[in-house]
């Protein structure tokens, strides 16, 4: 099956379509996420595992309780922080093999 290159997601009372590889990252807050671009903050009304199972898996992982990035976006990584653009997102412990493993594999 192909892979989507956008999602549709609803912003407050209107639904916009996200282009997969504008997102930078994306960070969990309680029931909801923030779907962050290089421009732009998206708050989207799903949870971070519901946002996951809708994202391409090969471009996205999960490096924190509450961080996914894009890993075509990574400028750097330094001391458990990754560097995207202007923003940095942690590295949490138990996501870091599997983190050090995709990179890899690219």
């Amino acid at each position: 099956a192909e892979v989507p290159n956008d999602l549709f997601v609803k912003v407050g009372t209107k639904t916009i379509k996200v282009n997969f590889a504008e997102v930078l990252y994306i960070e969990a807050l309680s029931t909801y996420s923030v779907l962050v671009t290089a421009t732009q903050k998206h708050i989207v009304y799903l949870t971070l595992k519901a946002l996951s199972e809708r994202l391409p898996f090969a471009h996205f992982v999960r490096v924190h309780r509450s961080y996914i990035v894009n890993i075509r976006r990574i400028e750097a990584i330094e001391d458990n922080m990754i560097k995207l653009g202007t923003h940095e997102v942690p590295i949490g412990k138990s996501y870091q093999e599997e983190f050090t493993r995709h990179l890899r594999s690219l």
